[in-house]
């Protein structure tokens, strides 16, 4: 039998109705998935009898400017002369694969009787006076693919937060002065798959412990990408000598001493660090100190700047000083009108800090080992319970499973109402996603995380008064030991004003109590969930690296 496939050229100049077959995978790792397409697109087009032209191409819908859908489906359905019926496998190799405004171009030329759409798969076929309920069929498909879509890239998401945070794993490609390797090791159920990984290399690793060196000496940015260009050191993406903006950026990257942000967040990683920790902060206190370094002031280590604000007008209160080398001065810079401000020495400020914030902080010593040893029975409780959870949870995502097949098998009962067998599916596979969302949920919260961070606030804050009374203990330090329990510090003139964080409000509230035994009980129900976003905040990480 003579096959009727034809150049696309000669169809398209044609006065003769033909057949578009379109087969499409969105990765080139699916390209395998394409000949059963192309069989049934045969064997459908052998059926209409008509001549035709068989497109397959990978491209994701949601990447690039998807220049091959436009260049073999949408440029010859354009300037084609005659009918043309455009054939997808399904209503999803169609709805997936095309953009909101391919969509809409569609939608027009069917209203134009220029083209057709049929799904064989799906026994759909559409076209300008097609009936409602298969236009009905046809948004329930696009519906439906769309949210397949959507799920698809939440179970990558999280699959990606789970890598970050239990396997402490780098989803992306390794920063500079590390390489991605391939171990050569088979993934498991991945025929012709191995495992990569990341490790530091070794012809550029020096450059970034350099950096970091240099930097820590209290060189700019600029000096600091003179000498490592001097150096040899070269661009990772262009091969081009380094420039300023990349060494700023290396320099205040996290993974480098064993961190990785992730959606803003910090968490630990598997690899070598280049760096210590101490060379990481002391680098951090050069950049903190240097922000606006082309001011006077702002190159002055002040304890209190752009940390005190005016209680009466609430602007800026500023610091005047060392005077005979030792004295500093603080005074409301009246920006918003004289009112009368005096200048107060930063003694006084420090010492009401000490005695009505970081006091109130204090823990007594005899008490941290009941506190440790009731946070301790209070996680195990906890953690049974996660567990006990997580079962119900796992068990009630395996029954909608089950239901949810049970309905496919039998879809005959959905055939007055196919609207019906679609909005069903869809609760109980939206109800799936957000039993996968409590699991996670679960399992993380379960990890231990939680008791360790609160050991850490209850000793951190144990300490926090003696640490900022120290004067061996330097400015930076001190102004994150502010940070760490203040939202807002006030200054009248005369007495501080403040509001204390979560979960140091309720440290200060058992102390003024004296109900230590409940603060177990209110970490774990009142401010778990401050306690659990501490475990990822660098800034406390590095207090209680060099505190306890």
């Amino acid at each position: 039998m003579q096959s009727r496939e034809r150049p696309i050229e000669e169809l398209v100049q044609g006065a003769e109705p033909w057949l578009l077959l379109v087969a499409r995978v969105s990765d080139p790792q699916q390209i395998d998935a394409l000949p059963a397409q192309k069989k049934r697109l045969l064997e459908y087009a052998a059926l209409k009898r008509l001549p035709y032209t068989y497109v397959p191409f990978d491209e994701s819908a949601y990447k690039g400017k998807r220049e091959k859908f436009k260049e073999r489906v949408i440029d010859p359905i354009s300037k084609a002369q005659s009918l043309v019926t455009v054939v997808f496998d399904k209503i999803d190799r169609f709805s997936r694969d095309s953009s909101s405004i391919e969509k809409t171009l569609f939608k027009k030329l069917l209203r134009q009787s220029k083209i057709e759409l049929h799904f064989p798969s799906d026994n759909l076929y559409i076209h300008r006076d097609s009936p409602a309920p298969d236009l009905f069929r046809l948004d329930i498909g696009v519906a439906l693919s769309a949210y397949y879509g959507s799920t698809i890239r939440d179970n990558v998401n999280r699959r990606f937060e789970q890598l970050v945070e239990e396997e402490k794993t780098w989803i992306g490609r390794a920063p500079f002065g590390y390489s991605n390797i391939d171990t050569g090791i088979p993934i498991e159920g991945k025929k012709g798959k191995t495992k990569k990984d990341i490790q530091p290399d070794p012809a550029t690793r020096q450059f970034v412990v350099m950096a970091f060196e240099l930097r820590a000496t209290g060189m700019s940015y600029e000096a600091v990408a003179q000498r490592l260009r001097k150096a040899g050191m070269l661009s990772s993406v262009k091969g081009q000598p380094i420039l300023t903006p990349q060494v700023e950026r290396l320099l205040k990257h996290p993974f480098y001493y064993g961190y990785m942000r992730y959606k803003r967040e910090v968490y630990p990683h598997r690899y070598e660090p280049l760096i210590s920790a101490s060379l990481w902060r002391k680098v951090q206190e050069v950049n903190e100190r240097r922000a606006v370094a082309r001011t006077k002031y702002a190159t002055k280590d002040h304890l209190y700047r752009d940390f005190l604000s005016c209680d009466i007008c609430g602007y800026t209160v500023t610091t005047d000083g060392p005077k005979k080398g030792k004295y500093y001065y603080l005074k409301c810079t009246e920006y918003g009108g004289s009112h009368g401000a005096k200048w107060s020495p930063e003694q006084m400020i420090s010492a009401q800090v000490a005695e009505r914030v970081f006091r109130c902080l204090k823990i007594p010593q005899k008490e941290v080992p009941s506190i440790l040893t009731a946070l301790e029975q209070d996680e195990e409780e906890t953690y049974s319970f996660l567990k006990g959870k997580i079962r119900q949870l796992r068990v009630e995502h395996g029954q909608l499973d089950e239901e949810v097949k049970d309905m496919f098998r039998d879809r005959r009962t959905f055939q007055v109402r196919p609207e019906l067998f679609a909005e069903i599916v869809s609760e109980k596979t939206a109800r799936q996603a957000l039993i996968e969302d409590e699991i996670a949920s679960c399992q993380q919260e379960g990890n231990g995380d939680f008791l360790l961070t609160s050991k850490q606030i209850v000793e951190l804050a144990r300490r926090a008064g003696e640490l900022f009374l120290n004067p061996d203990v330097r400015i930076s330090y001190k102004r994150r030991l502010l940070r760490m329990p203040l939202s807002n510090l006030a200054w009248d003139g005369e007495n501080i004003k403040f509001e204390l964080k979560e979960p140091y409000a309720t440290i200060a509230a058992c102390q003024k109590n004296d109900s230590w035994c409940a603060l177990a009980l209110k970490f774990r129900t009142e401010c778990r969930s401050e306690v659990m976003a501490l475990r990822h905040d660098l800034e406390f990480r590095d207090l209680v690296a060099e505190s306890l």
